[in-house]
Formats: C-alpha cells, sequence, structure tokens
C-alpha cells in the first residue's frame, strides 16, 4: 500500500519532468540537426562562390590575354581588383614550387604560400582555417587555367606566339565567414533560450521530485537501518530478546529461541513469563526500578529437553521521560564453558594423578626387580618341590602384570611429545588391525577397516597414533565379548581438513555415570582392568592437538 501510494505521488511529477526531457531532446536533436544542415549548406554556398569567383577570375584573365596589350603584371592587379569584394579575404597565385607571384596583398608577393598542395586540372580543394587575427575563412585552391586549349596547350600560345597560360599555377581564395558565424550565433542562442524556458518550466516539477526523493530516501535509509538492525540481532553468538512491562516479546532473535525451546509462530502472543521467571533472573526489577542485571547465572528449563546453564543480563529501555518501558535480555549459553572448565578440571586432575604416579611407579619398579629375581631364585632351589615351583611361577606373573601397570603408569605420566612424520594413514590402520587379530578371531569379532580412498600421508606420530589405536581395538573387542563387529575408520572433514578417526563396536554400550570417567586413570569397569588403556589414549590424542568424544546408545 506505502509503494503504491509512492508510485501516485511521483506520477504528475515525472510526467512533467518527462514531457520537459522529452521537449529538450527533441529540440536538442533539432538544433543540432539545424546547426549542421545550416552549416553544410552555408558551406556549399561558400564553395559554390568562391567557385564562381574563380572561374570570374579566369575569365577576366581569359580575355585579358586575348588582348595584343596584355602584361603580365595585369594578373595581379585583376586579383587586387577581384579581392575588394567584402566576403573575399584574400586571393592569390602561386607556382608549383609555392612561391607567390601575384597577391592582393602586394606585400606577400615572392613569400612561400601557406598551402601548398598538387592538383589535376580539374580538382578542386577546400578547408577552413583561422587566420591570426582569429578570424576564420573559408579557403579554396585550384590549377590556375585560364586559356586551357586542345592537347594541354594554352590558346595564348597559339594565338600570340607566347606563353601567357600559366601553366601548373595553382589560385588560392579565402572567403570570409562572418556572416556564416553570426548566423551559427544567432541560431544557437535561439537554441538555449528554448531550452531556458523548458528548463524553467520543468524546475518546479524537478524541485518536487527531489522533495519526494529525499523522502523515499529517508524512508529506504530508515528501513536499510532497520533490516541492518535486524540482521545484527540475528548473528548475535548470544540470545537477545526485549519484553514489555506485559511480558510480551517484542523482538527477538533465533538463538533466544533455540535457548528457551519456543517456537517462532508462538513468541509474539505469549507471556514470556510462562517460560522465565522474572522475579529469579532480575527482569522484574529492571522493568519495575529501571535497574540492570549483569552476567547473573541460572538454569533454563526448556520442555522436553535438559536444563540449561546460562548467564543472563538485562538492561533497561527509557522513555524521554525516563520512565521504563521495556528491557532487554541478553542469555549467553555456558554449556560450551561449562564443558571448557571440565576440561580444564580433568587436565588438573590427570596432570596431579600423573605427578603421582611417576613418584609411585619408580619407588615400586626398583623392588620388582628384586622380588622377581628372588622368585627365579626359589623356582630353581625348590625344583623337586613342585607346590613350591607354582608359587614362585605365579609370583613371576604377578609381579610381571605389575610391572606392566607401572611401565603404562609411566607413559602416562611422562607421555613423550609426538614427532610429526608424514605417515601413510591407510597402513597404520592396517596395521594396527593385523597387531589385534588374533584376539579377535579368538573370539569370533569380524574387524572391518573403512579408510577414505585418496587420503596420501598425514603429519601424525606413527607409534604413538598405533598404540591409541590398539588401546581402543582392544576395549572394544573385550566389551563385546563374543561374537561381534569392530569397525575402525578415518577420513579427512572438510573443509578444516582435520583428522577424523573413529572405532566403533555394536556392543551394548557404555552407561552414562561410566560416560564421564572412562578416560580417568585407574577407572575400568572390567575385572583385570588396569584403567590406564584409554586414559592413555587421551594423553596421545591431547598431544596431537585433537579431542576425543565417546559416543553409546545406553540412556542416561
Amino acid at each position: 500500500m506505502q509503494v503504491l501510494q509512492q508510485k501516485k505521488m511521483y506520477l504528475p511529477a515525472l510526467s512533467i519532468v518527462a514531457v520537459a526531457v522529452l521537449l529538450l531532446v527533441l529540440i536538442g536533436v533539432s538544433t543540432y540537426r539545424n546547426l549542421d544542415r545550416q552549416q553544410r549548406i552555408s558551406l556549399v554556398f561558400l564553395h559554390r562562390q568562391a567557385a564562381a569567383l574563380l572561374r570570374f577570375l579566369e575569365a577576366g584573365a581569359r580575355a585579358g590575354m586575348m588582348m595584343p596589350m596584355w602584361r603580365e603584371d595585369a594578373v595581379g592587379k585583376l586579383i587586387q581588383e577581384t579581392a575588394k569584394d567584402e566576403d573575399i579575404a584574400y586571393i592569390y597565385l602561386e607556382t608549383p614550387e609555392g612561391i607567390v607571384i601575384h597577391h592582393s596583398d602586394p606585400r606577400l608577393v615572392g613569400t612561400r604560400a601557406d598551402w601548398q598542395v598538387a592538383l589535376s586540372s580539374s580538382e578542386v580543394k577546400s578547408r577552413t582555417r583561422r587566420l591570426p587575427d582569429g578570424s576564420k575563412v573559408y579557403e579554396i585552391v585550384k590549377q590556375f587555367l585560364p586559356l586551357e586549349g586542345e592537347g594541354g596547350k594554352s590558346v595564348g600560345q597559339s594565338l600570340l606566339g607566347r606563353d601567357h597560360s600559366h601553366a601548373g599555377t595553382v589560385v588560392v581564395m579565402g572567403l570570409k565567414m562572418t556572416a556564416y558565424d553570426e548566423a551559427r550565433r544567432a541560431d544557437l542562442h535561439h537554441a538555449v533560450m528554448m531550452a531556458a524556458i523548458l528548463l524553467i518550466l520543468g524546475t518546479a516539477a524537478i524541485f518536487f521530485v527531489f522533495v519526494i526523493q529525499n523522502y523515499y530516501l529517508v524512508d529506504r535509509t530508515l528501513r536499510e537501518t532497520q533490516d541492518y538492525t535486524s540482521q545484527v540481532v540475528a548473528s548475535m553468538a548470544n540470545g537477545l530478546l526485549a519484553v514489555n512491562p506485559e511480558g510480551r516479546v517484542t523482538s527477538y532473535n533465533k538463538l533466544a529461541l533455540e535457548l528457551l525451546g519456543l517456537e517462532e509462530s508462538s513468541i509474539r502472543t505469549m507471556d514470556l513469563r510462562e517460560v522465565l521467571d522474572f522475579e529469579v533472573s532480575g527482569i522484574q526489577d529492571t522493568l519495575r526500578h529501571c535497574s540492570s542485571v549483569l552476567e547473573k547465572e541460572m538454569l533454563l528449563s526448556r520442555p522436553g529437553g535438559e536444563p540449561v546453564p546460562v548467564s543472563i543480563s538485562v538492561t533497561p529501555i527509557k522513555s524521554e521521560e525516563g520512565v521504563c518501558t521495556s528491557a532487554v535480555i541478553i542469555l549467553r549459553d555456558l554449556r560450551q564453558i561449562r564443558e571448557l572448565e571440565e576440561q580444564v578440571r580433568r587436565s588438573a586432575k590427570l596432570a596431579a594423578t600423573g605427578k603421582l604416579a611417576a613418584g609411585i611407579a619408580h619407588e615400586i619398579r626398583n623392588p620388582l626387580s628384586s622380588v622377581r629375581g628372588f622368585a627365579h631364585f626359589l623356582k630353581h632351589s625348590l625344583a623337586d618341590d613342585l607346590q613350591a615351583q607354582e608359587y614362585a611361577d605365579t609370583i613371576i606373573r604377578e609381579v610381571d602384570r605389575i610391572n606392566r601397570v607401572v611401565s603404562d603408569l609411566l607413559t602416562f605420566a611422562s607421555p613423550l611429545e609426538p614427532e610429526l612424520l608424514p605417515t601413510d594413514l591407510q597402513e597404520l590402520v592396517k596395521h594396527s588391525v593385523r597387531l589385534v587379530q588374533a584376539d579377535a578371531e579368538a573370539r569370533e569379532v569380524q574387524l572391518e577397516v573403512e579408510v577414505s580412498a585418496g587420503m596420501g600421508e598425514i603429519y601424525v606420530d606413527e607409534g604413538q597414533l598405533t598404540q591409541a589405536l590398539l588401546n581402543l581395538l582392544l576395549n572394544a573387542i573385550q566389551a563385546i565379548g563374543e561374537k561381534g563387529t569392530v569397525r575402525v575408520g578415518a577420513r579427512l572433514e572438510q573443509p578444516t581438513s582435520r583428522l577424523h578417526l573413529w572405532v566403533e563396536d555394536n556392543g551394548q554400550g557404555i552407561a552414562a555415570a561410566d560416560r564421564e570417567k572412562i578416560f580417568d586413570p585407574f577407572y575400568s569397569s572390567k575385572d583385570k582392568g588396569t584403567g590406564l588403556g584409554l586414559a592413555i589414549v587421551h594423553k596421545i590424542v591431547e598431544n596431537h592437538q585433537g579431542e576425543i568424544r565417546v559416543e553409546s546408545p545406553l540412556p542416561g
């Protein structure tokens, strides 16, 4: 409707402007064509006038040459008499070498001509030039042939016995263009007057158009500002809401709807107090007392979803009288921050555990060597006592098991910096699978490899990554028990080109209570597990600046 009103406002002014522009164009084209036509007609007239004067000059010379008393200087006098015409600027006769032999201005006789041109007997050339005093002349040039006869010999030579034909000479005449220039200026003046009249007639309409245009520009700028503000609000990394004292939402972005678990179709008509506690969050105080709330943490309860930890900030919007008319609510999602805090706590706990484990491992390893040595000595010393030998073997096995745990502790406590070298990832995965092939076959577990083709070489620590994959594969095989499937795969995620490795099994899954602890050292749900395998995997992944995640179908 607003667009139609604007069009109706524009229509009369645009019509007047269109008519004025059309008339200007028509007058401009007509004037240009008239000027061009007048110029061509004037030049044709000048050309004909000059040609007629030259023929008159040749005729006068021809008549004189037929008389016995004719002298050569008579041509010069004829040129001077002819040049007295007010339309003629000058006339001169020049030799083929360009020397002036007769001129309407006697002072220029013997000088070199300004225009030297080679012409045939019937050829005529012309040009327009400007004299040093600024005046324009129309110049025409042709061969001077007053007595040309049959065979190229002059009649004067045949009749008089001497050459008065001026063979090869060229006559140049310049006609003044003063009248032409005055007529052209008059036409231009007339065209300018007509254009000025039309411009005056169209000024009011153009002014009206400018007024409407300014109105339109202001309106468009306002709309663009509103659109830009809407885009800024929609692109914010935090949720944003604006509410009035009645709890109605007047503005929002999609992230706020996602955090609150609301649909866009219902947000305008609902009371926000139904899903957000105005008293606890401080929104009510802001609306009532115009006080601000900054970074207040609370849990948002969403319908059919887990509570979301958020930081809420509320600022008032005041009228000119200082009355709080609405409030702006900013909701910042704290889930990622909570995950980072959890990672920091985990890293701190692992670091402390690693230091403790390293100290204990060094203290245990030395006496273990002595115990294992004495067990071997007792086994050989009591060769006749089978029961004692069995006890000695048990001691050796348990000591070896403790030593393996100590080795894992040292690996976990003091992991080596990864030596990143170009590695064929497909071959690395296949090698890890071959290492656990025997254990898989013993449990009737199928191993499947899904490595994307054409990955090329990846810069990783081959030994550490092999150990991580080996621990994950053994953990998956043991979790299945018997007769299952373990899939191991790798691909490059685009567009980041990050390496994505995964090990998947079809076992019963991991309970939610255990998922948070499986990477903790010494935590294991298996009877004979040390609880260091997945902790070492986590450490290797961290060394490669990566992250490890676990997914399970079991509910929390």
